[in-house]
């Protein structure tokens, strides 16, 4: 799939949950209702989100399903309480269970910021407009590439012609991309002030921005092997650069699973049958699925700076599903994806017993909710995995460390 149809595939994808205090108006990703810049809302005792994303689940314990994930500052009106719990109404007819200190009591009546916190708030909030005008400001946040006629390219005009007010109008009207729109409205609110209400916008779109960018990098990363293209080899483990030298050598490329065990590696001990033997499979170009995986990996933890978990070789797909390397994401969930994946995490599937499991990374799901991934078929490829091999899905899996690597190749 070519990457900008991917970019606005994920668009319609994403779930930015309930806001607080309804800052959007019609055809927003929110489903709350418009409230104006100066706008307050009437006092009443809430409890507010206060940790980055929270799940709400069904009941009161990690063992109840999740009905949604919420950001931070999402408010809700407490129902009952429960071994460490609170039942709360989040309105729009979500209503579940929050562990308590997750959750803070929060007043209804909007406060009067100081203006040193207003100053701190207008610098933050610069800092993230400049952040995802770097990584995004040439394709998603390019507002003249709407025809002349859209709401989203006049409110831009708009806004760049000073009439922020209008911008701002224009924007909450917009239909059909919810994230610029979103985006546009917390540029028009910053310029007129309302530093507050721009950062709150900010906050709720940091993580889909963020997503999109990081799935950005690592399809960069994972290019040049689709280009390329590399062929599959049954424990082949070449970065680029070794496969093309291997390739231009003239050397027998790729390899399935029972030519390894015939020829190579004796099934019942695990071993090489020879020296010879492993000599011959050394010089044989090519990638198998978990190689393709942590190569992609490895390179996106250099680049962030941060140390990769697996420092000797490499890892099967079994081994990729092992506490030692990965940390499973709500386990027990199925089909794919769970609530909490995020691109770059893993897909594994595990075919039973004696046979091959895959791994593949994710990508994010595309309008029709396919699963995209980045995954070695017959030569490595960016495609949608098959709704029929969901009855194979082992789980999903995040890299230790990756939650580094994703803030820092996104700052």
């Amino acid at each position: 799939m070519h990457r900008k149809n991917l970019m606005f595939g994920f668009l319609l994808m994403v779930g930015l949950g309930s806001a607080p205090c309804g800052v959007y108006a019609q055809n927003n990703p929110f489903e709350v209702g418009t409230v104006t810049p100066t706008q307050s809302v009437a006092a009443v005792e809430k409890y507010a989100i206060n940790g980055s994303w929270v799940n709400v689940r069904s009941g009161p314990g990690t063992g109840n399903g999740v009905l949604k994930t919420l950001p931070r500052g999402t408010t809700g009106t407490k129902i009952a309480e429960k071994n460490g719990w609170l039942q709360i109404d989040f309105g729009n007819g979500l209503t579940g269970w929050v562990r308590a200190d997750l959750v803070s009591k929060s007043g209804g009546a909007t406060a009067t910021v100081p203006a040193q916190s207003m100053n701190k708030l207008a610098a933050a909030n610069a800092k993230q407009f400049a952040r995802w005008e770097k990584h995004l400001g040439s394709d998603l946040l390019d507002f003249g590439r709407f025809p002349w006629y859209w709401k989203l390219n006049r409110a831009n005009k708009a806004f760049k012609n000073g009439e922020y007010a209008d911008a701002y109008k224009l924007a909450r009207e917009a239909s059909g991309n919810p994230l610029e729109a979103a985006y546009l409205q917390a540029l028009c609110l910053d310029k007129m002030g309302q530093h507050d209400s721009a950062a709150k916008i900010l906050a709720q779109l940091e993580k889909p921005l963020e997503d999109i960018v990081f799935t950005k990098k690592l399809d960069e990363i994972a290019q040049p092997y689709v280009d390329e293209p590399i062929v599959f080899k049954f424990g082949g483990f070449d970065d680029i650069k070794t496969y093309k030298k291997k390739k231009a050598a003239g050397n027998e490329l790729g390899l399935n699973s029972g030519e390894y065990y015939d020829d190579y590696v004796d099934i019942k001990t695990w071993k090489w049958r020879s020296k010879e033997a492993y000599d011959r499979f050394q010089k044989i170009g090519g990638i198998d699925c978990s190689g393709l995986v942590q190569m992609v990996q490895k390179e996106a933890f250099a680049k962030a700076g941060v140390k990769y978990p697996i420092t000797s070789g490499r890892t099967s797909t079994s081994g990729l599903w092992s506490e030692k390397f990965t940390t499973s994401i709500n386990p027990g969930v199925k089909p794919p994806p769970p609530p909490d994946i995020r691109p770059g995490d893993m897909i594994l599937l595990d075919y039973g017993h004696n046979r091959y499991g895959h791994s593949m990374i994710y990508r994010g799901t595309d309008s029709q909710g396919n699963i995209l991934v980045t995954q070695m078929g017959d030569t490595a490829e960016m495609s949608i995995l098959p709704p029929h091999k969901y009855e194979f899905y082992k789980g999903a899996y995040r890299m230790n460390g990756m939650d580094q690597v994703r803030k820092a190749m996104t700052a």
